[in-house]
């Protein structure tokens, strides 16, 4: 199962990207691409909503990772939401959810932005 990765703005200028399937070496080339495609709009505040991630690997983390390097190379931030069981984990476990700031949902990323 390949990555798909949707992307929407909000009338805030953030913007959300919501990736399903499996964020993992074969999945995480389409993240970085999206990423990057967010980033050259002009639009560095980006939130992943991570609702449709059925699960993630070191690559898919190694994807996250050089997202949020982009991101903030270009003056934005990147958030993470709605992350299930799984990827809490795995973010936990690796310690880069003292990294990732993380929310329940979008919506929660979405405020203060």
């Amino acid at each position: 199962m390949s990555l798909d990765v949707q992307a929407r703005q909000t009338d805030a200028g953030v913007t959300v990207l919501a990736p399903s399937g499996r964020l993992d070496v074969s999945g995480a080339p389409t993240l970085k691409e999206a990423i990057s495609d967010a980033v050259k709009s002009g639009q560095p505040r980006v939130v992943i909503d991570l609702e449709g991630v059925s699960f993630v690997d070191s690559t898919g983390l190694g994807s996250v990772i050089a997202a949020l390097k982009l991101v903030r190379s270009s003056k934005g931030d990147l958030r993470l939401a709605a992350p299930n069981q799984q990827v809490r984990v795995v973010l936990e476990l690796t310690t880069l959810d003292r990294v990732f700031p993380y929310f329940a949902t979008v919506e929660e990323a979405l405020t203060g932005f």
